[in-house]
């Protein structure tokens, strides 16, 4: 047993057990394992030595665990440097174990590759089991210089090294950086800080005693990640690594640096997390943007990502069918994936379209990036529409004269949707959530006649919307993906005195149907982390999103998500 847990697994001190783990030979190299645990047995037969050894790990760190009340136990590797300690914790696979391996090969102490308890001042103590190393790991891991003349075990295809038995493993060290590890063959290398929100929802599912606490170790964990540095590790290949890693891991440990120190050091070095993809997604040169012309009356502009055939049917469709307002308007596209397939097709537009500019744009990525379109405007007023939408012959030219006619406007301004059947219309979105939304299509019948008065709505779809420049309020910064302006943007204009209109001549068709997918992220955390920042701007209650989400996603996993973003935002000041 020496080799799995070390010299000071064979002890004559007497204990009480919390459960009696029995090997015995039954002959032919087969061997039976017995476990007693509270009165409950259970007997795995016919395993062969390097079966029996494995299991027999298994089931002493899973019975300590679920033992554990003083600490919080995580399913985590750890090694230190200093007398501080690195946690490294993640689900099985996710390269724990080797990537402990390497950097006791850089010269941190080992601690443990399966167990950590963490004590509430933030000190971790690892179970000192050896490396368990999986196939295709043992290989290269094997293989490290510091690693290889260790005591070693082929146990099946798993490989059992036992890095060092001295007292680094006794002793607790306090936590000094967090790293979450992700290992994919082929996969280009990526440092990414994440908050200490994300962290401690990371910590929460690598729990493995949570039952045994009051809170659930919650407190614990929460603290430690406010206090300490958390990154994700992605990598392909351990070279990678090299002169990276071990020494940013050496830097944060030996200077003190505290959790948002590091992650604001770290940022500064970090791609954003939207646009991290595979190794094998190619990208095209960024285009630069079209200059800016003279001044206009109208900006029509479109936020894109991928759907060359989109904006170009859209531009041509208004040239064609909207002749009369050509000399009065522009159009912007911002491309939110310059340097993708379409970009060097979307700026190629600007050598055939003469009122056409083209500005990339990655900073962020969603739909709330539509605020650039306003930026970049050289019009008095601005029509945002997607970029799959078909205005009828006439509506440009009575928006036009509306503005006209209210220059001073501060309203937000719509028109109905047209189905595809070009028959039926939807006037607004009524106020109710479905589906993770919030809103549905709706009409409430004062749109029939094209020539009627405008109304006011409540809300509605933003795929065509119109204001004067100098009126918009802009989409909150945080926002990130897509979903969650319908509504947040109709109740900003109102609390800024503007009204939200629906112009019955404004009529517009939309492409919902994308038979192929959309390229770019639809998730509901994006939608959900959206309401909560909209809605706490606006000083409105989250209750029924809350009630909606733990109906439609489980009351488990929303529970989750909206406490984990609620402690995010309460980090970021929001």
């Amino acid at each position: 047993m020496d080799i799995l847990f070390g010299p000071g697994a064979d002890t004559d001190t007497p204990i009480m057990p919390c459960a009696v783990v029995t090997l015995t030979e039954a002959g032919d190299g087969r061997y039976c394992v017995d476990e007693t645990e509270d009165r409950e047995r259970s007997t795995r037969l016919g395993l062969d030595r390097p079966e029996a050894l494995i299991h027999i790990s298994e089931v002493v760190a899973s019975r300590l665990a679920g033992r554990i009340t003083a600490g919080i136990a995580l399913h985590a590797a750890a090694v230190a440097w200093g007398g501080r300690s690195v946690l490294i914790p993640g689900q099985s696979g996710a390269g724990k174990s080797s990537l402990a391996a390497w950097l006791f090969d850089k010269g941190f102490d080992y601690l443990t590759d399966e167990l950590v308890v963490l004590a509430a001042d933030g000190a971790i103590q690892g179970l000192g089991r050896a490396l368990m190393l999986k196939p295709d790991a043992d290989k290269i891991v094997g293989g490290f210089s510091r690693v290889a003349p260790l005591r070693r075990l082929q146990a099946g295809a798993n490989l059992i090294v036992r890095p060092q038995d001295d007292a680094a493993q006794a002793s607790p060290c306090l936590c000094g950086l967090i790293v979450f590890p992700s290992f994919s063959p082929g996969a280009q290398i990526a440092i990414q800080p994440i908050t200490a929100a994300q962290a401690c929802i990371r910590l929460m599912g690598c729990n493995v005693n949570a039952r045994n606490l009051a809170d659930g170790g919650f407190a614990i964990l929460s603290d430690l990640a406010r206090r300490v540095p958390a990154l994700e590790l992605r990598y392909g290949s351990f070279d990678q690594l090299e002169g990276v890693v071990d020494v940013l891991a050496r830097l944060l440990l030996e200077g003190g640096i505290d959790g948002s120190q590091a992650r604001r050091m770290m940022s500064a070095f970090a791609r954003p997390a939207e646009t991290l993809s595979a190794a094998s997604a190619p990208r095209f040169e960024v285009p630069a943007a079209t200059p800016r012309r003279g001044p206009v009356r109208l900006t029509v502009g479109m936020a894109t990502y991928d759907d060359y055939d989109g904006v170009y049917f859209s531009i041509q469709a208004l040239r064609i069918y909207h002749p009369e307002i050509l000399d009065d308007i522009e159009f912007v596209v911002i491309d939110n994936h310059p340097d993708g397939p379409c970009a060097s097709s979307l700026k190629a537009l600007e050598g055939a379209i003469p009122n056409y500019r083209y500005v990339p744009e990655m900073s962020k990525s969603g739909t709330s990036v539509r605020t650039r379109i306003f930026e970049e405007a050289s019009g008095e007023f601005v029509l945002c529409m997607d970029s799959h939408v078909f205005i009828v012959p006439g509506g440009m030219r009575k928006l036009l004269d509306h503005f006209a006619e209210n220059p001073s406007t501060n309203d937000l301004l719509q028109g109905p949707l047209v189905y595809d059947d070009l028959g039926r219309l939807a006037t607004h979105f009524k106020p109710e959530w479905r589906a993770g939304m919030f809103g549905t299509w709706d009409d409430n019948g004062l749109a029939a006649d094209p020539d009627a008065p405008p109304f006011e709505i409540p809300m509605q779809g933003l795929g065509v919307f119109a204001c004067r420049r100098t009126a918009w309020p802009g989409f909150n910064a945080a926002f990130r993906g897509f979903g969650g302006e319908e509504g947040y943007i109709h109740e900003k204009f109102r609390q800024r005195g503007g009204r939200t209109l629906c112009l019955p001549f404004l009529r517009w068709i939309h492409r919902f149907g994308r038979p192929m997918g959309v390229p770019y992220r639809n998730t509901y955390e994006d939608r959900v982390w959206n309401y909560l920042v909209g809605l706490h701007e606006l000083g409105l209650p989250t209750d029924a999103m809350e009630a909606h989400f733990r109906e439609l996603i489980g009351e488990k996993n929303a529970v989750e998500m909206i406490d984990r973003f609620k402690l995010e935002m309460e980090e970021l000041g929001i």
